[in-house]
């Protein structure tokens, strides 16, 4: 019987770290959305003789020349209750940036040592690299080197499940949730946002290139599905993670919110379930 206790640790060791991600960004939630409503509650409390009113909110920065010692002040442009509220919220924005970056990272560690054990478990997963030197080695750390990834990692990975694992590929774009769709969006997102601060400098591309590695799809619902997440922020397009109000059929809201981040958590938990399935099954 094939041993897959490694398998299980892994897969229990990302829920974990999914999942403590998941609170940081509930607590970010309740952190900024309370900031958002004492900088209400403050302007409106302002009285009507404040300066503040119509000039903003200004704040300093200093720093000292370190030949001469001489100290520069530079006073910033106000900001008026909607700078307050924009700076609060891209704030916001910005940690559920790193945060989902984290999850995409924590995936990646996951795939390269679960498919490290189907080397060493001599599976038809694992293919021997053309530089092989280790021969039938069952040292892990022949087949897992966390300094230098594997070239290709994930998508190397993920082929080769595609190719050799009939449950993989019978359940990774099943009719509902596509978990390839979500994925390759969500590895593209964490690299717009660890290169490019979390801007696209080249949208059009951006969206070629995802279509290209959705062989098949549809071009409208693709580039659909990717203006969803980004939106023009000072005539750049910012990746956009922040909860929306759920709207009925007639545009009114409900009292619920769509929650994406919430929703790449599972999907990246979900595709780590499919291929850890995949390998007990096909391996």
């Amino acid at each position: 019987m094939k041993d897959f206790q490694y398998l299980e640790t892994e897969f229990n060791t990302l829920l974990e770290k999914i999942s403590n991600l998941a609170i940081h960004k509930e607590r970010a939630k309740y952190i900024y959305d309370r900031e958002f409503k004492r900088i209400n509650d403050y302007h409106e409390q302002l009285p009507d003789w404040s300066g503040q009113r119509e000039t903003g909110h200004w704040s300093y920065f200093r720093f000292t020349s370190p030949s001469t010692g001489e100290e520069t002040t530079y006073q910033s442009k106000p900001l008026e209750l909607a700078d307050q509220i924009e700076l609060n919220e891209l704030q916001k924005l910005k940690m559920y940036h790193w945060l989902l970056a984290e999850a995409y990272e924590a995936f990646e560690d996951f795939i390269e040592r679960v498919y490290a054990y189907c080397g060493i478990a001599r599976n038809r997963f694992w293919v021997k690299p053309d530089n092989w030197v280790h021969g039938e080695s069952n040292d892990f750390k022949h087949y897992y080197n966390p300094k230098h990834k594997s070239k290709g990692t994930p998508y190397r990975q993920l082929e080769i499940l595609r190719q050799q694992s009939h449950h993989f590929s019978t359940y990774e774009v099943k009719t509902g949730k596509n978990l390839r769709v979500v994925f390759v969006l969500i590895e593209k997102l964490r690299h717009i946002i660890v290169h490019k601060s979390g801007y696209s400098d080249d949208f059009k591309g951006l969206k070629g290139k995802i279509h290209s590695e959705l062989k098949g799809m549809s071009t409208k619902n693709v580039y659909s599905y990717i203006d969803s997440y980004f939106i023009t922020h000072r005539g750049d397009k910012l990746i956009d993670l922040l909860e929306f109000p759920v709207e009925d059929g007639v545009g009114a809201r409900i009292g619920a919110y769509h929650d994406c981040m919430t929703g790449f958590f599972r999907a990246l938990m979900e595709y780590a379930q499919l291929i850890k399935e995949s390998i007990e099954l096909d391996g």
